[in-house]
């Protein structure tokens, strides 16, 4: 019976070899015509921009070379995204354990999340290495897995070349047109939210296996597989499991390529992952404020409240958010304080050719509710955007900062109070552009209220952005002055301006150098506010 089943089983077993050589033969050609981009742009430093001291055309040929080779790349992309992700989708779709058992087995199961405490699916899985579903199953997580990992990263390392190689830019949206859509679809790959979850799930599924495996060897045809996964940079990203990393990946995608005409596309990625992230960031904390407990305090409320007078700045630092991780220097949000109705009752406004109460102008009529409600804080939030809140909601923080405006006419003071009343309704602005007037992000909001002073502001990503960091340094530059200042949860009475300083020349701060100039006057307010600033 045996030697009339073994033509049949031989037959099996050549089917699955050949399968099987043909991932790999699939996975080489990818090595290949991916390292052939690299190669041809590393040999052409001075046609495609790369070395500026020897720029000249590219030649016909080349350009003919160029196009082959991008083709070539988008027709291995396009079987590899749409034939191997799919057939993965069982191995990666669900954070994963691994253990070795005499019997093969994925079994689906629940946990509590750690972070969020909810109900969390998971795949738990039973590998025999000398069994054939097991082997199997191994198999593909490899080569699902490692197939997209080079392609994250040749999209990495080609986003690097081609911020330097300005020119080759040109030529792609100039002269090779179609083929270069392999850019653009592989960006898209790239900042895919479900495909990245999957691939740190499928990385961690391997490398746990791996230590399970010891010093058993893989089967030969996943040696390959193996070796590109122990080598690549993407991979070891997503083991340590570094967010940071691919948010400002995708940031500097945008800023360095973004001006192409192929890559418009690309701003609807940036703000899309840039809401994902910061979402999902800012719903991540890990404890309370230090500075919440004054809002059991009445006492200590009331003092701070009494401190606060219209067109002062907050700043404030919660170390405790997944968010103060993407933003840079010390602090990691600023707002305005606009004051109660009796605080606002005594300025005016110009409106259709006279003068009218601020407290009557159609922009700030719809929110006189919400004063009234203590809602007294102007904050650009991710959801819902430029609102109002309260002193007691805004305190869930460990330091704060409160900068007093620059003494101005009550003219002046109503202006920029109208300006401010403008704002709100306004989306957040993921894509921190100060150029922009519709969208706007914390910073930005201090940028449009206070628009006659000059502020620092920062060129990243191919676009101007002013960080709460920025803002902070003018308060140092003595064009606004500290009132009030909590590090730590713990209030600071003397030298303000040198405690501040401190914090924003901490490791990687921002660069500030002083303007110099300041709209209004910026002495200091006796009566209203301790004189222990300096």
């Amino acid at each position: 019976m045996f030697f009339k089943l073994l033509p049949f089983l031989l037959c099996l077993l050549t089917v699955h070899l050949m399968a099987q050589s043909k991932d790999v033969e699939f996975f080489e050609k990818g090595l290949k015509v991916n390292e052939q981009v690299f190669e041809f742009l590393s040999t052409h430093p001075c046609e495609i921009g790369l070395d500026k001291s020897c720029e000249r055309p590219l030649s016909a040929k080349d350009l003919t070379k160029l196009k082959t080779i991008l083709k070539d790349l988008e027709e291995w992309r396009k079987i590899a995204f749409d034939g191997i992700v799919p057939v993965s989708r069982l191995e990666v779709d669900l954070p994963s354990s691994v253990s070795f058992g005499e019997k093969f087995s994925v079994t689906q199961k629940y946990r509590i999340d750690p972070i969020y405490l909810k109900s969390q699916a998971f795949l738990e899985v039973v590998l025999n290495p000398k069994d054939e579903e097991s082997v199997r199953f191994t198999h593909k997580a490899r080569q699902g897995t490692t197939t997209i990992l080079l392609m994250y990263d040749s999209f990495f390392r080609l986003t690097e070349i081609l911020s330097k190689a300005t020119k080759i830019r040109a030529i792609l949206q100039n002269d090779i047109g179609e083929e270069s859509t392999v850019l653009e679809n592989t960006f898209t790959l790239a900042m895919n939210q479900n495909l990245w979850v999957r691939m740190i799930h499928a990385v961690q599924f391997l490398e746990a296996e791996k230590v399970l495996r010891g010093p058993i060897a893989v089967a030969s045809e996943d040696k390959i597989f193996d070796q590109y996964l122990e080598k690549s940079f993407t991979a070891k990203r997503m083991i340590l499991n570094d967010i940071d990393f691919r948010v400002k990946t995708a940031l500097f995608a945008y800023g360095q390529l973004g001006q192409s005409y192929f890559f418009e596309a690309i701003n609807h990625f940036v703000e899309t992952i840039s809401r994902i992230f910061g979402n999902m960031a800012g719903s991540i904390q890990t404890r309370s404020g230090k500075l919440k407990d004054l809002v059991s305090d009445p006492t200590a409320l009331r003092n701070l409240k009494e401190k606060l007078k219209p067109l002062d700045i907050l700043l404030e630092k919660t170390p405790f958010r997944l968010t103060d991780h993407f933003i840079p220097g010390y602090f990691g949000h600023v707002a305005i304080w606009i004051g109660s109705p009796d605080d606002l009752d005594k300025f005016e406004v110009n409106f259709q050719g006279k003068k009218i109460p601020l407290l009557s102008h159609p922009d700030v009529l719809p929110h006189l509710e919400k004063l009234s409600q203590g809602k007294l804080i102007l904050e650009a939030l991710r959801v819902p955007g430029v609102t109002l809140n309260t002193l007691e909601h805004f305190l869930d923080i460990d330091d704060l900062v409160v900068l007093e405006s620059p003494v101005m006419s009550d003219d002046q003071k109503a202006d920029h109070l109208l300006r401010a009343f403008q704002q709100i309704g306004k989306p957040y602005d993921f894509n921190f552009n100060v150029e922009t007037e519709r969208e706007i992000v914390c910073s930005e909001l201090i940028y449009r209220v206070y628009t006659e002073q000059i502020w620092p502001t920062s060129v990243s990503l191919s676009r101007y952005t002013i960080s709460p960091d920025q803002v902070a340094w003018k308060a140092v530059d003595s064009c606004f002055i500290p009132v009030v200042l909590y590090l730590d949860g713990k209030e600071v009475s003397y030298n303000l301006k040198k405690e501040i300083r401190k914090v924003l020349e901490l490791p990687g701060g921002i660069d500030y150098t002083p303007s110099g100039t300041c709209f209004g006057s910026n002495k200091f307010s006796t009566l209203n506010h301790s004189t222990q600033n300096e």
